[in-house]
């Protein structure tokens, strides 16, 4: 029986239904709303996770395209799918024609032809081809480069850091990965020269291959009435009738139906969790605070950028309002580019809330990770202050890993590592958000290679990310009646609880120390401020409301230890399994597909629940012998 179910309003609507498709032995998926061709399998077995194309902007903004499709012939084997797509934001406007077919023998083949209408500035315009984390990391790969040559190589079992001129999978042509013993999957790419990078130093669940390599100068000038050609060419070689095998962690009794074994002894220990200080920089209110209580938070984050004049406010009001809370405080003390900072006035602010802090992160502005005299300067604002100081990286855990593979990052000195992580560097849709999930425990794996034996801190995690720190020109402001960049309005849907758990258990299953989720109130917390919504029509809130992720993060109090089922992400249903004195007392479920679910529990004693998982849902079940909470 299902005790609670965290079903609200600002329910996203499901995305637009994919096509699916086949060419001879390989099955996929068409979203006919972008072009993206996802899920390009040989019977279980994922060959490539999509191909599609995208246009990039100066600053790496994705520009949404509009499809008008122009011939579709879809048979039992075979397909041809015609389509133009017009870009167009600011002064953008591109428009390219796609040709995608697929034969009987197993090719497939994508291509693009473009012309843009005006001149801009653009970093990429080109094809994306993705190849899945689970079946590629470690496999066999024969490279072709654009000079004749052949190289034999395997992909990268730990993320490789992303360092301009490194790496093997570049200068290339085409490329091969082993898809089983004797099978190989052979790509060739046409019109542009691409390359490889490792997407999970981002969380996206892929590698990708793409074309403009980044040694060449960006952005660059594209002339009104230029032509564009590209095309990628997906064959299989080798024993075509072999199926390969895929590790299935759900075991499936029918298309619908899953059976999930549960642990009879917990694995893991629950991450002590936080929240962010709200970026309105209003004070909480007494109804905000006695909400917010009820989750036991371990800490609130302030980010204390020294450069500014209004630090000593907000770290005293940090301060108050993790007391109220019964909270520590997480400080990301960020020093400035330039200038020195009057150490004896910090010190002595800090010192008046020592007592409350849990650990430092030191930041440097315009450093994209802590160098090691960044660190050794926050020590010394610090003092005599006795509190873990961490070196990390306030973007993603591409900068951290980039700066220690260059030997750029306070390692030796940090007595913890950290780094933030959103879903939407890449990609946007409901289904490539999720899939970012796979990817979590990929970034906590690499890190712990080179950290040791260091605390593991994931700080902060947000459904859109919060600065762009790639970005070749100013910001634009969002035009009036539109919501921030940083804002998404799946905050206050079931879409960002079924995110928020499915991170959580796969973080909690990879044992970081630490994670601080989104901020107390506001469209980018876990509650809607007592005022509401400054954009009710784009943010549908409920005045001084909590969210459904609230209420996930509320069914796991009371419990220190558990076990995670991660590797359940990759079929799209995650559950945290908590225990108390070593008894299974609580399931916390939930599913991250957009269709109906249902899930078979089989309890180590022999109890079996049934149940049914709406898309997204996040449900909340009793688990023990008497079935009580």
């Amino acid at each position: 029986m299902v005790t609670e179910t965290f079903l609200t309003y600002g329910q996203p609507e499901p995305p637009t239904g994919l096509i699916p498709l086949r060419a001879g032995p390989l099955t996929m998926r068409y979203d006919p709303t972008s072009g993206f061709v996802r899920w390009i399998k040989l019977g279980d077995h994922e060959v490539l996770r999509g191909i599609y194309a995208a246009v990039r902007d100066r600053n790496w903004e994705t520009i949404p395209g509009k499809i008008r499709e122009i011939a579709h012939e879809v048979g039992d084997q075979s397909f041809s799918i015609e389509f133009d797509s017009e870009h167009r934001q600011g002064d953008i406007h591109f428009v390219w024609r796609g040709i995608l077919r697929g034969d009987t023998d197993g090719m497939l083949r994508y291509e693009f032809a473009g012309e843009p209408k005006t001149t801009f500035l653009r970093n990429r315009i080109g094809f994306c081809v993705l190849q899945p984390i689970r079946e590629c990391a470690g496999a066999r790969a024969n490279l072709s480069r654009k000079d004749g040559g052949l190289v034999e190589g395997r992909f990268p079992e730990l993320i490789e850091p992303q360092i301009l001129g490194r790496g093997s999978f570049r200068d290339l042509r085409g490329m091969a990965h082993e898809v089983a013993d004797g099978l190989w999957a052979e790509l060739e790419f046409e019109g542009d020269t691409f390359e490889m990078e490792d997407q999970r130093n981002w969380t996206d669940a892929s590698f990708k291959t793409y074309c403009t390599p980044l040694a060449l100068p960006f952005p660059v000038e594209i002339q009104a009435g230029s032509k564009i050609h590209q095309a990628v060419t997906l064959r299989l070689s080798g024993n075509t009738t072999k199926t390969p095998s895929s590790e299935v962690e759900i075991v499936s009794e029918s298309p619908e139906v899953f059976t999930l074994q549960i642990p009879a002894v917990p694995t893991a220990r629950l991450p002590a969790i936080g929240l962010g200080v709200a970026s309105h920089g209003e004070q909480l209110n007494d109804h905000e605070i006695a909400t917010l209580r009820q989750l036991r938070l371990s800490h609130l984050r302030l980010d204390l950028r020294l450069a500014t004049d209004i630090w000593r406010s907000k770290l005293a009001q940090a301060a108050t309002e993790a007391e109220q809370l019964g909270a520590r405080l997480e400080l990301a003390i960020h020093l400035p580019g330039k200038g020195a900072v009057d150490a004896n006035e910090l010190v002595q602010a800090l010192e008046k809330h020592a007592s409350l802090l849990v650990r430092v992160l030191a930041l440097r502005e315009g450093e994209a990770a802590t160098s090691p005299e960044t660190l050794q300067e926050v020590r010394k604002i610090l003092g005599g202050i006795q509190v873990p100081v961490g070196a990390g990286s306030d973007c993603n855990f591409c900068e951290l890993n980039r700066e220690q593979a260059l030997g750029r990052l306070a390692l030796n000195e940090a007595d913890f590592l950290f780094w933030s992580i959103n879903p939407q560097v890449h990609a946007f849709d409901h289904l490539s958000v999720m899939e970012t999930l796979a990817a979590q425990a990929a970034t906590v794996h690499s890190a712990r290679a080179f950290a040791g034996d260091r605390p593991l801190v994931v700080s902060l995690v947000t459904l859109k990310p919060r600065f762009n720190p790639v970005a070749t020109g100013a910001a634009e402001a969002a035009p009036p009646g539109e919501l921030p960049p940083q804002v998404d309005p799946r905050q206050l849907s079931q879409f960002a609880a079924a995110w928020a758990l499915g991170s959580l258990t796969a973080l909690t299953a990879a044992k970081v120390e630490s994670v601080t989720y989104f901020e107390t109130t506001g469209w980018r917390g876990v509650m809607e401020r007592a005022a509401g919504s400054p954009l009710p029509s784009k943010f549908p809130s409920r005045p001084g409301s909590p969210f459904p992720v609230f209420e996930a993060l509320a069914s796991l109090v009371g419990h220190g230890q558990a076990a995670s089922v991660a590797c359940l992400l990759a079929d799209g249903v995650s559950a945290l399994f908590l225990f108390a004195d070593g008894s299974l007392m609580r399931i916390v479920a939930c599913n991250q597909r957009p269709q109906m679910r249902t899930v078979r529990f089989v309890m180590s004693w022999g109890d079996i629940r049934l149940i049914e998982l709406h898309p997204y849902q996040v449900v909340c079940l009793p688990s023990n012998r008497d079935g009580k909470c």
